[in-house]
């Protein structure tokens, strides 16, 4: 199997590289700043825990703006999968990758790409937002049933405790987990896709929780904001 890595990589690695660059720019595009510059004028990173996501949006820009915020997210991480998975298996169409599935690689690789894109976007200064929703959108496509698993686990801790950032960290947390179980045991995936899977959405889960290391020291300290849905008039 590493055999067949090392050589789709060396055959194959100007359409992996295309994927990627794709889905990172595509991942640029922060909804999040670009409906707050359109109805305030102004930069979300500016307001409230100076995030660029749905949450901060919410709080300070109202229900409505919050939803464009969250259908951005999602449609260019959804856009992202696809496009890089529809790449690699085009570009490569005379390749012989053995047990290799090339639409997997090419959808992981440009979901992962996706989320750095959106977490430092090239377009605003690479100060975006934490990645929850684009890792969401990206595993919809990849393995909807952790995608569901994760969010439920996302609206039990948030409703439980109000907090966005702890259901955040809770649903990614469990992510790597929950990918290796469903792809080994409910999906029969071969060993590498499984392998693959577990790799980078354990890579996606860690900077999550990184990205969320402010919020976990307020939740410690019980300091941190409690979700509200009432808009911010201030």
């Amino acid at each position: 199997m590493l055999e067949q890595l090392i050589d789709f990589l060396i055959n194959c690695w100007p359409s992996l590289i295309l994927a990627c660059l794709c889905a990172y720019l595509l991942g640029s595009i922060n909804s999040a700043i670009i409906v707050t510059k359109i109805k305030s004028n102004t930069d979300i990173r500016n307001y409230g825990s100076g995030n660029a996501g749905a949450t901060n949006v919410l709080r300070s820009q109202g229900k409505v703006a919050a939803l464009i915020t969250t259908i951005g997210d999602l449609g260019k991480s959804i856009a992202s999968v696809y496009l890089g998975g529809w790449l690699v298996e085009v570009l490569n169409s005379g390749y012989s990758g053995g047990d290799l599935e090339l639409g997997i690689i090419g959808k992981y690789a440009a979901g992962l790409c996706c989320i750095f894109g959106h977490l430092y976007p090239v377009y605003f200064g690479f100060r975006g937002g934490k990645g929850v929703l684009t890792t969401f959108g990206m595993m919809l496509i990849l393995d909807h049933h952790v995608a569901l698993i994760c969010l439920g686990i996302f609206i039990i801790v948030v409703a439980i405790s109000r907090m966005v950032s702890l259901g955040s960290v809770c649903a990614g947390i469990a992510l790597p987990a929950l990918t290796g179980i469903f792809s080994a045991f409910v999906d029969n995936n071969p060993s590498f896709n499984t392998l693959l899977s577990v790799i980078i959405t354990a890579l996606i889960s860690a900077t999550v929780i990184i990205k969320h290391i402010p919020n976990i020291k307020r939740i410690i300290n019980g300091t941190e904001n409690k979700i509200s849905f009432k808009k911010n008039r201030t």
